[in-house]
């Protein structure tokens, strides 16, 4: 009955502010159609056939005495931020199902594995909404520094954890199943965006003042840039807010990452809490180099 209630209420909101979820979907959509799918959907269906040829488990195999029991909490770190959201989510989450490494371990790597790519990073981000007004490496630094930094503290990471690499027959891949499983994860991805989009088109009417907007601003990554950019701050803490942001990835993209995470014991408040560390590491030091540099 409760739900009942609840989406006949949702139903009733989203007719009273037609032209604002009007608005959101269009934003959305286009989101989606011009940013996402071109950056997202290559890295999907490369990490989609490595993970159906057990290719992880092949490199795994070759370089596991180098690593000490921890190759694969490397390589989902490695390829999480090299791919960007939700894609660190969507490797731990095919290593758990592989059983190459436990839920619990996937639960604490998902922040670590978990940022922006480095083309959203520098392409959007240090370009059109930094507008270069730092160095480079110190950008990058301020984003990728508290994530070695955060890795030892995970301390319950442990070697007995570490899941036995046996050897890993590769096989062909089925390229129609590759193709489906990209377009259900962009999907997926998709949804959430409009969601969100929708979200702030109806609460941005209502956010006149500096703290809602800034609050505002993470729920999605994108437009909440822009929205932070505009705020009346000051220029070191508005350069600090605004790597901080591109650090959480706000709350669309916590989404996504819940999306894509099918096993059992998934959670996502860990996740929430680490990017709340991560992003306050990365606005301590941008607000430490602009005011004593």
């Amino acid at each position: 009955m409760k739900q009942f209630i609840f989406i006949l209420s949702l139903l009733f909101l989203l007719l009273i502010f037609h032209e604002e979820t009007v608005a959101g979907t269009q934003n959305g959509l286009l989101l989606w159609y011009q940013v996402l799918i071109p950056s997202l959907l290559p890295f999907i269906l490369v990490t989609n056939a490595l993970s159906e040829t057990n290719a992880y488990q092949a490199a795994a195999l070759k370089f596991e005495k180098h690593f000490h029991g921890k190759i694969y909490h490397i390589m989902a770190v490695f390829l999480g931020n090299l791919c960007g959201y939700p894609i660190g989510g969507k490797i731990l989450n095919d290593f758990v199902v592989n059983r190459y490494i436990t839920p619990e371990d996937a639960n604490r790597l998902l922040s670590l594995s978990s940022q922006a790519s480095p083309m959203f990073l520098i392409g959007y981000v240090y370009v059109h909404i930094i507008q270069k007004q730092l160095p480079l490496w110190i950008f990058l630094l301020s984003i990728y520094l508290p994530v070695i930094l955060y890795y030892p503290f995970l301390k319950t990471i442990r070697e007995n954890h570490a899941v036995k690499i046996t050897h890993a027959s590769s096989h062909s891949v089925c390229i129609t199943d590759t193709f489906l499983h990209a377009v259900r994860t962009m999907v997926m991805i998709g949804m959430y965006v409009i969601i969100f989009s929708i979200l702030l088109s109806i609460l941005l009417p209502f956010c006149v003042h500096t703290p809602s907007r800034f609050l505002l601003s993470f729920l999605e990554i994108t437009t909440g840039l822009k929205l932070m950019q505009s705020l009346p701050l000051s220029d070191s803490l508005r350069l600090s807010c605004l790597c901080a942001l591109s650090a959480f990835g706000g709350l669309c993209s916590a989404f996504q990452i819940r999306g894509v995470l099918t096993f059992p014991e998934a959670g996502i408040k860990k996740y929430l809490l680490d990017k709340l560390v991560l992003s306050a590491g990365t606005f301590l030091i941008i607000w430490f180099y602009c005011n004593f540099r």
